[in-house]
């Protein structure tokens, strides 16, 4: 975003009334001059021409006040000249610094409304993400939960036809798969939800080995051919690594690799399952436990995911931002 005290014009399209005002205000300048006895009016002139034209289009804080400083400047060298010449009285100088002063705090007010104008915006823009984001969770969510569903119900209407008690078994099987599922899916939800309550997290000890999310994520983005490497170490605390010879993620896609229902190009056109929300629970999880979660991937080699945390007894680190290595992606 363009900062907004740089030296650029407002609505560049509109210079043109800029120009006019200039030429205007020169013109006054001269009269001032030329017609000392009553160089009030043009005087007046400038500086409520300058006012209108203030208030129809806010300019940058740079060309603001250094407009407003040769205004001063000028209005002020005629005056002494007028002063000089006798044509006007010294008490006519206090005139510049009362119409600067006028000009001044209308610029407050409008520069004030201005940021308030930028900040709706930029809140806006926040929410037209947020819906978005939101809509695609709901038409991913929506597949996601479709799936399993209709594999369960097609198997189980198998169940009810099968004579075979073997084929009802393996029948069987696969709807207690697909109903594991959408338990996982329904209590990341959850977990998403409770995350929003700062009382969610109630930290006790646990066994690292159950690094699942992590896991899920590699197995939905690696081939039979390739290779999933499982690792803890010590490293300034504990330090879990996933890491896989996957097809990894173009780079593009690391501004999202960990955003609630954020999925990668690559993810979608390969038709792999999930919705979106390992990662961000991962990330979440770690952060809430003072650790940080580093992510590594390069495209056609693979990705590894490294979660740092303290050690019992050692004092949790407070929450770092992610690091990227050469390229990495959401899954």
């Amino acid at each position: 975003m363009t900062r907004p005290d740089r030296w650029t014009w407002p609505a560049r399209g509109l210079l043109w009334v800029d120009v006019v005002w200039a030429i205007f205000a020169i013109i006054n300048l001269l009269g001032m001059l030329v017609f000392a006895t009553w160089e009030t009016v043009p005087f007046h002139f400038i500086w409520v021409s300058l006012t209108i034209l203030y208030g129809f289009r806010v300019w940058r804080l740079t060309p603001t006040l250094s407009v407003l400083v040769a205004i001063i400047a000028v209005t002020a060298v005629v005056l002494i000249v007028d002063i000089r010449r006798g044509t006007q009285p010294l008490d006519e100088l206090t005139e510049v610094p009362l119409m600067s002063a006028m000009f001044l705090a209308m610029v407050w007010h409008a520069r004030r409304r201005l940021t308030v104008m930028e900040e709706m915006r930029r809140v806006s823009d926040t929410n037209l993400r947020l819906l978005e984001r939101e809509r695609r969770f709901i038409q991913n969510a929506s597949h996601e939960l479709r799936t399993p569903i209709t594999v369960a119900i097609g198997h189980a209407e198998l169940l009810q036809r099968a004579a075979n008690p073997s084929r009802m078994a393996a029948d069987a099987r696969v709807v207690v798969e697909e109903l594991n599922r959408l338990r996982r899916l329904s209590d990341r939800l959850l977990l998403l939800a409770a995350a929003e309550d700062p009382d969610f997290l109630h930290k006790k000890p646990i066994e690292v080995e159950p690094v699942d999310a992590l896991v899920e994520n590699a197995v939905k983005h690696t081939t039979p051919d390739d290779w999933i490497e499982l690792s803890v170490r010590r490293n300034r605390g504990v330090e879990i690594s996933v890491a896989d010879s996957g097809a990894g993620i173009p780079a593009k896609d690391l501004e999202r690799i960990f955003e609630r229902f954020g999925r990668s190009d690559a993810s979608r056109k390969g038709g792999a399952d999930g919705v979106g929300l390992g990662l961000s629970i991962v990330k979440m999880i770690a952060e809430a436990h003072g650790g940080t979660l580093r992510v590594r991937s390069t495209v056609g080699k693979g990705t590894e995911f490294d979660i740092l945390l303290a050690e019992a007894g050692q004092a949790s680190r407070p929450p770092a931002p992610v690091g990227l290595g050469s390229g990495s992606g959401a899954r």
